[in-house]
């Protein structure tokens, strides 16, 4: 157990990946996509689901409602977006980051060396981010699941 969390620690001080984990070429498609679906959206959706966990389950993805969330977000509509999505204020962002970063190559540079810089810091974020959104959509799966054999 102890060489786990000793090579875990490792991992988060590791400044290999750090900037591809961000700003890879990934991150760069799902931003410009996220952004792209955020702006042609209407901000309260279109009414159709086009998630299929949702569409077959009736119970809400771990990221039903980012679009929505994105697209009231881009719009200035703060309070709706975070009720549609918590997250998807900090996902805006982050897309709006990545999508500049990555048009400005001297920028680009600077973020790759600040990030790799301070790896453990972007690396324990990221974890942090990934553990925070997992865990807000198994509560809310959760919740709604408990609600709906309540009302039984």
């Amino acid at each position: 157990m102890r060489a786990r969390v000793t090579s875990f620690l490792a991992g988060l001080h590791s400044p290999e990946r750090v900037y591809q984990r961000w700003q890879g070429p990934c991150m760069v498609w799902v931003a410009w996509l996220g952004l792209i679906l955020a702006a042609i959206n209407p901000p309260h959706g279109t009414g159709i689901t086009v998630c299929w966990i949702k569409l077959y389950t009736g119970i809400d993805c771990l990221g039903c409602g980012l679009t929505r969330s994105m697209s009231c977000g881009l719009r200035g509509m703060f309070t709706e977006s975070f009720n549609y999505h918590p997250f998807g204020l900090f996902i805006l962002l982050l897309f709006l980051f990545t999508v500049v970063t990555n048009l400005l190559p001297s920028v680009r540079r600077r973020v790759e060396i600040w990030m790799e810089a301070h790896a453990m810091l972007c690396n324990g974020l990221y974890l942090l981010f990934v553990v925070s959104f997992v865990t807000f959509g198994t509560v809310r799966a959760i919740v709604e699941l408990f609600h709906r054999f309540a009302a039984f």
